[in-house]
């Protein structure tokens, strides 16, 4: 027989044979798209294109028949082309089942129907397989097996389908449904922990995400095999039912937009498509509607991984025969309401909650004091009960009493929250919480929507209290297990960010919900105090530790008027601490930690003393330190020379060394000594002269070798040497050659061998490659005169880009600035760097003719353009 692959030629005619060219095809599903709403009509719009692809199977098929001799088969869609959801370039998946004795037959009809089904560009698979093979195979392979509960006759013996299903059902689906719910749990957590990584938060799998399509295929499988039913939502109250399916038509909308924007099979919603796809969908121009496209999303796929697993744990705890048998053992009564038996909570009436709706909040008082799940019937009856919570329910005081005293123990209080939040109870109960239930903003530094965030607050003060952050960070530790009453500060970090529902500044609206909530709770005015100090001020001690200078004592002193007394400073550093912990993996760092701790000790310290300010550094302790590992003329030298900042930076033994490089930079124009603390991150010193533009020619070295600066110190003695340290990241994984390299490129600069602009030029490199598209972060400028007494504040906020640092350092040297102290920080691909500067006097710029320009220079060079890049140096 002449191969197909050898004869291009008939590919047309095997086209033609199908009734259609490849661009014929792509015509047709240009109409359908044009035809059908993929925004009102989703399913219709799948199954058009199921429809479309049914047609030329069944051709290709008819077509093999009468071309080639074969046995008896019948041809079957699986998968979601079984289930007539195939979106515009999804896979279209076969089976071809047989008679055992005439395998050997099938590979040519298999040739003949597939290879112009591939011509026309459609991505096809088909495997044959004898019913016994197909029952065999599902009983140990998953995938197989959760293929054939969607399959579907399309042509052929249909008394084969008839009789596989027949025995599938029979002999496998309905059979042994707790480990089949097992195994499915398995593979869903598995697939989950693939995609758990903070990218796939921002730019979300729309099919094997947390919540995405294939989880709810999960809970449809399960209800296939436990309650023997194709309708999904015959098991589940009509509301429920009702917004799951408002959900799934939302995640197959975008999956339909998805794949016609891409032009192939695509699943990641990347932030270049959330762009285009939410004006599609009616969502406003711009970051606003993205966020509330990406809003709905989160509700969307947070509903259906609440349905997924409210299905595994019914199909999975069901108890046994013998253990039903003997039930009346097992069950224990808690009060008139409530039971428990095997290992959950149940309700003994289910009129309870409407006959007594603050039984509601009791439930779970008694799921935190016992350590016990609610059963999925009594879930079920909370939902169903969400109408009776009214303003009454809200301001009871039994129910207000019981919801703050499951914050004040602590124990799984945040779990407890969230199951309030999967059930709809919290968002009733708090409606100003409603307005934040999924929101999300549209930058790469917040992972989680605000709900999610503020409940993962809670959680962080809960793990602080339990000790499980003891060894790292005993000072915080004992802060939150001294506090008196420490559900306020849980009730605070759930409603820290609740203001984010409103238009404007979210901690001045939040600290106005908190007190109305607040009130309604019935707390007193002691308690409502500083719950509204703590939402109005949650951002200021990260904004002052991170963007000022802590040596300042006008700092300390004006974060300490602020702060007003040591029990809110206390409180502040702990949500501080939970509220950046709670934003994402990468958010809470050891740098962030120090920071925010001297902070924290100075502010207490002014407190404990009265509010009389003192030395924030014991230089002669130091000092003396210094003495047990430098010689005594050495310390005669130096101990004068070493700034107050930089003492309270460093050790005692990272002191004593700077000093001998110091020493050796006599001799040596440059030193420079790097530690690689992970693969693609190293702690670079530097030990110099200072000059005139020095900061910026450091950054732009390193601009050159392509290293991205995390963090800066920097530090000038009053002998004129410069001790800076660089915390630097190479996305390469090259980061021992770029730092020798970076290290020769100084040298050489400041040796006055070559000019950086020379360097710069001569590497520079346009290599054509498209960037990926991701949040704009618009670029600011605040230039501040009032926050210290000797230097000009510049507070830059832009989008972060390789050697955006070094652009800001030579506008600020272009302009005549010398820059003292510098604060960098990234936050995604947000930075924001400050910088303490003077004039060529030492004086403060404070000529607003001056300070316009500057801010204006600066702006533009902050606004993202065309970059040439510099080579690689290798």
């Amino acid at each position: 027989m002449t191969s197909f692959e050898s004869e291009p030629e008939n590919a047309e005619k095997m086209q033609f044979e199908l009734g259609v060219t490849k661009n014929g095809l792509i015509r047709t599903k240009n109409q359908i798209a044009q035809t059908v709403s993929t925004y009102s009509s989703p399913r219709e719009f799948l199954r058009q294109h199921s429809d479309m692809a049914d047609g030329l199977v069944r051709k290709a098929f008819q077509n093999a028949q009468s071309q080639v001799s074969a046995p008896s088969v019948c041809l079957m869609a699986i998968g979601g082309y079984g289930r007539a959801e195939l979106a515009p370039h999804s896979d279209i998946d076969l089976l071809l089942l047989y008679s055992s004795s005439k395998k050997g037959e099938l590979p040519p009809l298999v040739e003949r129907i597939l290879y112009p089904l591939w011509d026309l560009g459609l991505d096809v698979s088909c495997s044959s397989r004898s019913i016994n093979e197909c029952l065999k195979m599902a009983e140990s392979d998953l995938h197989i097996k959760t293929s054939l509960i969607d399959g579907r006759y399309l042509d052929g013996e249909y008394e084969f389908f008839r009789n596989l299903y027949g025995l599938f059902m029979r002999k496998i689906l309905h059979r042994k449904v707790r480990d089949f719910a097992d195994a499915l749990t398995k593979d869903l957590s598995l697939r989950h922990k693939k995609y758990e990584d903070p990218n796939y938060a921002l730019e979300p799998n729309i099919k094997e995400g947390d919540g995405g399509l294939r989880d709810f295929q999960i809970g449809r499988w399960i209800i296939r095999a436990k309650y023997k039913t194709d309708r999904w939502d015959s098991i589940l109250f009509p509301d429920h039912s009702r917004s799951l399916e408002k959900s799934l038509q939302l995640l197959w909308t975008v999956r339909n937009q998805l794949h016609l924007l891409s032009g192939r099979k695509q699943d990641d919603l990347t932030f270049e498509l959330q762009e285009k796809i939410s004006p599609i969908l009616g969502f406003a121009q711009g970051t606003q509607g993205i966020e509330e496209m990406m809003r709905q999303y989160h509700l969307a796929t947070q509903r259906i991984s609440n349905f997924v697993h409210d299905i595994l744990e019914r199909a999975a705890h069901e108890p046994s025969f013998v253990k039903k048998a003997f039930s009346f053992l097992q069950r224990r009564k808690i009060d008139k309401n409530f039971g428990m038996a095997y290992g959950e909570l149940y309700l003994l009436d289910p009129v309870t909650f409407k006959r007594d709706p603050p039984q509601l909040m009791t439930l779970f008082e008694h799921s935190q004091t016992y350590r016990i799940k609610m059963d999925f019937r009594t879930e079920e009856a909370v939902m169903e009960s969400l109408p009776f919570i009214d303003d009454r329910f809200r301001t009871s005081s039994e129910v207000n009493e019981i919801f703050l005293s499951i914050l004040r123990k602590g124990e799984q209080a945040a779990g407890i929250l969230r199951k309030m939040h999967e059930l709809g109870l919290l968002s009733r109960y708090i409606p100003e919480f409603a307005e934040v239930e999924g929101k999300v903003h549209y930058d790469l530094y917040h992972v989680h929507p605000v709900d999610s965030h503020s409940i993962l607050a809670v959680e962080e003060l809960e793990n602080l209290k339990k000790g499980l952050y003891e060894k790292e960070y005993p000072l915080l530790t004992s802060l939150i297990r001294e506090l008196e009453n420490p559900g306020i500060l849980f009730l605070t970090a759930l409603l820290h960010d609740i203001g984010k529902g409103q238009e404007g500044n979210h901690s001045l609206a939040g600290a106005e919900l908190v007190e109305r909530i607040g009130t309604r709770m019935g707390l007193s005015a002691k308690d409502r105090e500083p719950m509204v100090f703590l939402v109005n001020r949650h951002l200021s001690m990260l904004e002052i530790a991170f963007r000022r200078n802590l040596q300042d004592e006008q700092v300390i002193l004006h974060f300490a008027h602020e702060v007003k007394n040591l029990h809110q400073l206390r409180m502040l550093y702990l949500l501080t601490f939970a509220d950046i912990k709670a934003v994402g993996p990468e958010a809470w760092t050891d740098w962030k930690n120090t920071l925010l701790m001297e902070l924290f000790l100075k502010t207490a310290h002014f407190f404990e003393r009265g509010g009389v300010a003192e030395p924030f550094v014991k230089r002669d302790g130091i000092i003396r330190k210094l003495r047990e590992s430098l010689d005594p003329e050495i310390i005669s030298e130096y101990a004068d020379k070493l700034p107050d900042r930089y003492l309270s930076r460093y050790s005692s033994n990272e002191i004593a060394h700077h000093i001998e490089m110091a020493r050796s930079i006599e001799k040596e124009i440059l030193l420079v000594e790097w530690q690689v603390e992970k693969e693609i991150q190293a702690k670079v010193t530097v030990c110099t002269k200072d000059r005139y533009g020095l900061f910026s020619k450091m950054t732009g070295s390193m601009f050159l070798n392509r290293l991205n600066i995390l963090q800066a110190q920097i530090h000038t003695w009053e002998d004129g040497t410069a001790l800076d340290t660089f915390w630097v990241e190479d996305g390469t994984r090259d980061i021992e050659r770029r730092l020798q390299q970076f290290k020769k490129d100084l040298k050489t600069i400041l040796s006055g061998r070559a000019s950086l602009r020379d360097l710069l030029l001569d590497r520079s490199d346009s290599n054509g490659i498209k960037q990926k598209i991701i949040p704009r972060v618009p670029g600011d400028v605040k230039i501040n005169n009032q926050d210290s007494d000797f230097y000009t504040i510049v507070e830059i906020t832009a989008e972060d880009r390789l050697g955006i640092l070094y652009e800001i350092t030579q506008v600020l040297t272009d302009h005549g600035c010398d820059i003292h102290f510098a604060r960098i920080s990234t936050l995604g691909n947000r930075i924001v760097d400050v910088f303490y500067v003077q004039d060529e006097w030492g004086e403060k710029i404070e000529q607003k003719q001056k300070t316009d320009r500057l801010k204006q220079i600066l702006l533009n060079r902050l606004t993202p353009q065309e970059e040439i890049a510099p080579k690689d140096p290798s």
